[in-house]
């Protein structure tokens, strides 16, 4: 079971004659991506469907701002780019609207899904540009760590929608490279949850979807920042059942120089939340399946 709404409408898939119509724009005005890879990449179901340079989207998109408050360091700045809304329908024509999800690949492996209709509720912009300065300039993080954000960051207007405040499948990817769409089937074949699956895995797995696959993997789906959950052997089998809650909640706790962050430290039901997620992973040592070559 996937928790998205399926669309009441004709199959989520691009003939090859309604394929070339939607990217009829951009065949005329792109152009090979330049070497020190500025260009964004454009995705279908796993499939390259074109690159385009940052000079051809600046000349057809005009340049938009948006000042939004950084999850990363609490910095509210004002950033240049596209409109997230007018840049799909530019690469996709309507027929992204079709599809799912989106999901988003940045080069540090940090791959976020994000359903369409949670797009189409909130104001999202891919940066290219701090206002007053040339380029994405490197910030800190909660770490004290230096982010290297460009060539693209996927930003969205959390000082003036409290809702993208707490909406919890929004990610803000920096470093972004490339869009795809997919669907549910496509993007997590080996990751549901056994049909025998208790109501707390189930939710533990919306949960996974929404907070861990975008740093971690199970079964070879999801983004490779963090570790493989799930095989050949799972996370749950070499750590302890008491132990495992309390890393996810406070990995610095547990582990010196941890590289994870802590789960959300001000979401509600964060103790029930994790709770799921573990459950889900537990519900996963009898799924386990190899990743794709």
């Amino acid at each position: 079971m996937f928790p998205f709404r399926r669309l009441q409408c004709k199959p989520a898939f691009l003939s090859p004659t309604r394929l070339l119509g939607s990217l009829l724009p951009l065949l005329w005005l792109a152009t090979a991506a330049p070497a020190d890879g500025a260009g964004l990449s454009f995705r279908i179901e796993g499939r390259p469907v074109k690159e385009v340079s940052r000079e051809a989207l600046l000349q057809a998109l005009p340049a938009k701002t948006l000042t939004v408050e950084n999850p990363a360091n609490a910095q509210v700045v004002t950033y240049q780019g596209m409109d997230l809304l007018d840049l799909l329908n530019l690469a996709f024509g309507a027929e992204w609207r079709h599809y799912e999800l989106v999901k988003f690949h940045s080069r540090d492996g940090y791959q976020p899904v994000i359903p369409r209709d949670i797009l189409l509720a909130h104001r999202g912009l891919v940066a290219y540009r701090e206002q007053g300065k040339d380029d994405l300039p490197p910030i800190q993080g909660h770490r004290g760590e230096t982010i290297e954000l460009g060539p693209y960051f996927l930003v969205w207007d959390n000082r003036t929608d409290a809702g993208a405040k707490t909406e919890p499948w929004l990610s803000w990817p920096w470093q972004l490279v490339a869009i795809e769409l997919t669907r549910p089937e496509l993007a997590f074949p080996k990751t549901t949850p056994p049909p025998a699956a208790s109501d707390e895995a189930k939710r533990g797995f919306t949960a996974f979807l929404q907070h861990c696959i975008k740093c971690h993997q199970i079964n070879g789906e999801g983004g490779d920042i963090g570790p493989e959950l799930n095989y050949p052997v799972n996370v749950t089998e070499y750590w302890q059942a008491d132990w495992l809650p309390r890393f996810i909640a406070d990995p610095k706790a547990v582990r010196q120089n941890a590289r994870m962050v802590g789960f959300y430290p001000g979401i509600q039901n964060r103790e029930a939340i994790i709770r799921d997620i573990v459950s889900y992973l537990q519900a996963m040592a009898g799924r386990k399946l190899a990743p794709s070559p």
